[in-house]
């Protein structure tokens, strides 16, 4: 194997540096989401990115470290994605609404998704499965909170049950999400009209009678 440079300390990281390191990342990602992980090669990666591969290798050490931060950084963004949408949202409901949508809508990172859940990635990304539950515990607390907020302020249903609601919520999103990262679905999904009906059915279902 040739020789590389160490990797860069990243306690004196410059803002420069991180820039060029998250453009890596950003460019990484496509490249695993185009080409699968196996046949990505870290010279693919430079050259898209229009960097050296010695510089590749000094941030991340190899292909694999490489993936999983690439990994890390698509769960952080696309949190970041759905957070922002609830904090503009208006109530509860629009937040949840918020919540389904981005996260079934967000095609930029689905082939991604997809090329991270694939036989030749999984074996090597042995974190993932627990940064996924990570990632999906703490939206299980931030959904029971928006629940008992709407409860408390009227706007959901005071028969709600916070925490089986969340379950049902998330295990609905992880069925829709599945078939979107299937290519011969059972049940096609994709379509706008399809998240449309999905976010209705979700407020209809949560909101308390009356005015709001």
């Amino acid at each position: 194997m040739p020789s590389v440079a160490p990797r860069a300390d990243l306690s004196i990281r410059t803002p420069r540096a991180e820039a060029r390191r998250l453009q890596v990342l950003e460019v990484a990602g496509q490249c695993f989401a185009k080409d699968g992980f196996a046949k990505t090669r870290i010279e693919d990666v430079a050259a898209v990115a229009g960097v050296s591969r010695a510089l590749v290798y000094n941030y991340f050490g190899s292909k694999q470290t490489l993936a999983r931060e690439v990994q890390s950084h698509m769960l952080e963004e696309w949190t970041a994605a759905v957070d922002e949408a609830i904090d503009e949202a208006h109530g509860c409901l629009d937040a949840l609404a918020a919540w389904l949508r981005v996260s079934l809508s967000d095609s930029k990172r689905r082939p991604l998704l997809a090329a991270v859940l694939a036989e030749d990635a999984t074996r090597v990304l042995v974190g993932w499965d627990d940064a996924a539950r990570q990632a999906m515990s703490e939206w299980r607390t931030k959904l029971v909170a928006l629940i008992e907020w709407g409860i408390a302020s009227g706007e959901i249903r005071p028969d709600i049950d916070p925490e089986r609601t969340v379950d049902v919520l998330r295990a609905m999103q992880i069925g829709m999400m599945q078939h979107l990262l299937t290519a011969t679905p059972y049940v096609d999904v994709s379509d706008e009209r399809h998240l449309r009906a999905a976010t209705a059915l979700l407020v209809g279902g949560l909101r308390a009678p009356g005015p709001h």
